[in-house]
């Protein structure tokens, strides 16, 4: 009931934002974002003469949370639904409206790119009000916006709004673990098109070297405004309390059997299904062993739906951060993700499953040590039944493996200087 009750709450705002785009009431639409932003409750300690906005999304959050409370709590932040700039975004889009159709606001790169000169400048001169008048409730206060990738086109009139009202827009980049290949076409395609969303921001936050320099090839002029800080979510798989145990839980971080793989025509039939179905396959047989606890944590957008060949005696996972699933897990079985890198910082034994015919698809696995990358099935059963039957001191202590978690997570000392510094510039 709970549920149903902020769902017609959700939309009836949406509804009052549509309704304030149609009249152009940029002033009303302010006052509906300032009653709309929002503090979880780690943040309603201090108030402070400078604030900053943040476009939430939830994996960048965690990132603030960890540098707010190492600042004892002397920031102040607020929260800002990415939700409204999408359904800003759809009034002023070419789309052919319906009474109703505002409730999913269905914008995708499209109504930004396609969007008509009319729309575009209407669009921009409507935020750009929609700012002015939010000042005016902070008016003893500095505003900052913060945002957390520079792809999120529905923001783009945003920031212009907060340029021309002199609210600095800061870029807190939260991606940083990509394939070397998949980046790069990247950077040749989709990232091109958008390499102008940089001049709206005053200061760029990124998480290591490599996504440093890729950027400054998008966006020369960009160099002195970005800073290699790390990634603050280090502090979460950072144990340094050192104990004996008998590894019994496996958790298997499903995976996105596309992932890291070049998103070109002649790379349509690849992926990495057998590594997947291998896995499955020897953890349902694995369940039998009773000194086992199998887990397996499915990311919250997974397109693959293989409960029925699960046994039953294993537990799924669809919600919630993989976080606390890596801290309690033994042995981690993960592919192309953060959490997989996450897991290596935690000092867990992680295995990284790469049990395919076509060898080539080798140069779509992120950059692992080849000591962690098992070939076949046989080799990951030996290496779980041999660890199960001995204690091992954990966190391990696996110093080769730095040369990875620093290259997609960045340096782990001093991140919370570094990230008061760009807060504060």
């Amino acid at each position: 009931m709970k549920k149903y009750f902020s769902f017609i709450k959700r939309q009836v705002f949406h509804f009052l934002i549509s309704i304030s785009c149609y009249l152009n009431i940029p002033s009303f639409c302010a006052y509906l974002i300032k009653k709309s932003l929002f503090k979880p409750k780690i943040y309603k300690k201090k108030e402070n003469k400078k604030i900053f906005i943040v476009l939430y999304r939830e994996i960048g959050i965690r990132d603030i949370e960890i540098i707010h409370k190492s600042a004892n709590y002397n920031l102040e932040f607020l929260f800002l639904r990415r939700s409204i700039t999408k359904v800003i975004l759809f009034c002023f889009s070419n789309r052919k409206k319906f009474f109703f159709n505002y409730l999913n606001h269905p914008v995708n790169k499209d109504d930004y790119f396609d969007q008509n000169s009319i729309n575009k400048k209407n669009h921009e001169e409507f935020w750009k009000a929609v700012i002015l008048n939010l000042k005016k409730y902070f008016n003893n206060k500095t505003i900052n916006l913060i945002t957390f990738n520079f792809d999120y086109l529905a923001e783009a009139a945003l920031y212009i709004g907060c340029k021309e009202n002199n609210i600095p827009v800061k870029l807190w980049h939260k991606e940083g673990i990509q394939t070397d290949l998949d980046l790069d076409h990247r950077m040749r395609t989709s990232f091109l098109k958008l390499r102008h969303m940089f001049q709206y921001f005053n200061d760029i936050s990124v998480y290591n070297e490599r996504t440093k320099k890729k950027f400054i090839r998008l966006d020369k002029n960009s160099a002195k405004k970005i800073s290699v800080n790390g990634c603050p979510r280090i502090e979460d798989f950072i144990s340094k309390k050192k104990y004996y145990k008998q590894p019994r839980t496996i958790l298997f971080l499903a995976f996105d059997v596309r992932r890291g793989i070049t998103k070109i025509k002649s790379n349509s039939h690849l992926n990495f299904n057998l590594s997947f179905n291998t896995v499955v396959k020897m953890l349902n047989n694995l369940a039998n062993n009773k000194k086992l606890k199998i887990i397996i944590k499915y990311k919250h957008n997974s397109g693959d739906k293989i409960d029925n060949k699960i046994s039953k005696k294993i537990k799924i996972f669809k919600t919630g951060s993989a976080e606390k699933f890596i801290n309690n897990a033994d042995i981690i079985i993960g592919h192309n993700s953060s959490a997989t890198i996450e897991a290596l910082v935690s000092g867990k034994c992680v295995m990284v499953p790469f049990i395919e015919k076509n060898l080539k698809l080798r140069k779509y696995l992120l950059n692992f040590d080849n000591d962690i990358v098992y070939t076949s099935e046989t080799q990951m059963r030996k290496k779980i039944l041999n660890l199960i039957n001995k204690k091992v001191m954990f966190p391990l202590n696996n110093k080769k493996y730095d040369k990875t978690i620093q290259y997609y997570l960045g340096n782990p000392k001093n991140i919370t200087e570094r990230y008061l510094k760009f807060l504060n510039n």
